[in-house]
């Protein structure tokens, strides 16, 4: 009898070992944003990311999502997460993305979910944005509105009912490599109004 009282104790010390390892490992996938971080504002990049220095965080996430990371010469990948005021992005409020983005060639911006998936496709809609289909001001800044219902001017249109983030791409850009030499700036995201309470 102590045999097998014995035995059920290992298979029950082991599962729980098994079951908090996993979720453990899960929790640091979707919200670890892993070593060597640039963070500029409220945007955060791993200048890492696509190279064989990334950290094992990064490159579990990038598998799981299937991404095609961006060598250090080629560009820099940035995440947005929060607000100005720190609350994760919800779909049912709109928001203005205003300012400037560091020089670079070109630069794309789309919103994804929390585990890296674009956003599902709307036709018609413009759920992806890049440098050469914006309107600017006389000083190079923009305005884009950030919404599920339809805004004038530049709009990113977003499709979803859970939180989610912005990710905005700079290609041939210095940025991450000559941070002490310049002072980048990012655009901010800020909240205008809610169709609900914020999650």
């Amino acid at each position: 009898m102590s045999n097998i009282r014995t035995i059920f104790l290992t298979i029950v010390i082991c599962a729980i070992a098994l079951a908090g390892g996993t979720a453990s490992a899960l929790y640091a996938l979707n919200n670890f944003e892993g070593f060597n971080q640039l963070t500029i504002g409220q945007w955060h990049a791993s200048p890492l990311y696509g190279s064989a220095d990334a950290d094992p965080y990064a490159r579990a996430q990038r598998s799981r999502a299937a991404l095609l990371p961006l060598g250090a010469a080629e560009g820099q990948r940035f995440v947005l997460r929060y607000d100005i005021d720190g609350t994760k992005l919800d779909p049912r409020c709109d928001y203005s993305l205003q300012g400037q983005v560091p020089a670079s060639r070109f630069w794309t911006l789309h919103a994804s979910d929390l585990n890296e998936y674009p956003l599902s496709n709307q036709q018609g809609l413009p759920q992806e944005l890049h440098s050469q289909l914006v309107w600017y001001r006389n000083d190079s800044s923009f305005l884009i509105s950030v919404s599920s219902s339809a805004q004038s001017g530049n709009w990113l249109a977003i499709n979803s009912s859970r939180p989610y983030q912005l990710v905005m791409t700079l290609y041939d850009t210095a940025t991450g490599s000559s941070l002490g030499f310049e002072n980048p700036r990012m655009p901010e995201l800020k909240r205008i109004e809610c169709k609900g309470a914020v999650r």
